[in-house]
C-alpha cells in the first residue's frame, strides 16, 4: 500500500517584485574594479594582468544582470509549493519556470537561479530588498525544494 501525503503550503506563497538594488550594484562595480586593479598594482606580467582584469570585468557584468534592476533579465517572481513563474519584461507575461540547482539562501542574501526556456536567469537578492515576512518565506521555499 502506498500512502502519498498532500499538504499545502499557500501560505508559504511568494511574489516578489524587487526595486532597483543601488548600493549593492555600487558594492559589486567597487569589488570589480579593485580585482580588475590588483594585478597591475601586484606588478603582474602584462599579458597575464590583462587577462585577469578582462576576467574581472567580465564577472562585473555577469554579476550586474543578476542585480534587480534595470540590467537584470528577471522582474517579478511569483513561488509557491506547486509552480514557479518569473516575468521577464516590466509588463510581460509570467511564464512557467524551475528553480536551478545553484539556488543558495544565506542569512542575509537569497541566491536564486531560475531555468525559463532553457535559459538560466538569476537574483542576488539582499534582505532589504524585499519585506521581511516575504523574504523569510522564499528562504523557506528554496529549503523546502532544493
Amino acid at each position: 500500500m502506498r500512502v502519498t501525503l498532500r499538504w499545502s503550503m499557500t501560505s508559504f506563497a511568494v511574489e516578489i517584485e524587487p526595486p532597483a538594488q543601488l548600493r549593492l550594484a555600487a558594492l559589486a562595480l567597487m569589488v570589480h574594479l579593485a580585482a580588475a586593479a590588483s594585478p597591475w598594482i601586484a606588478r603582474c606580467p602584462a599579458s597575464i594582468a590583462l587577462a585577469l582584469t578582462l576576467l574581472a570585468l567580465g564577472g562585473f557584468f555577469a554579476t550586474i544582470t543578476r542585480i534587480p534592476g534595470p540590467h537584470c533579465g528577471l522582474q517579478a517572481l511569483v513561488l509557491d509549493a506547486s509552480a514557479c513563474q518569473v516575468r521577464l519584461t516590466e509588463n510581460g507575461p509570467l511564464l512557467p519556470a524551475s528553480i536551478g540547482g545553484r539556488t543558495r539562501a544565506y542569512p542575509e542574501l537569497v541566491v536564486l537561479e531560475v531555468v525559463v526556456d532553457g535559459r538560466r536567469r538569476g537574483w542576488l537578492l539582499p534582505r532589504r530588498a524585499v519585506a521581511p515576512a516575504q523574504f523569510r518565506r522564499l528562504k523557506a521555499l528554496i529549503r523546502l525544494t532544493c
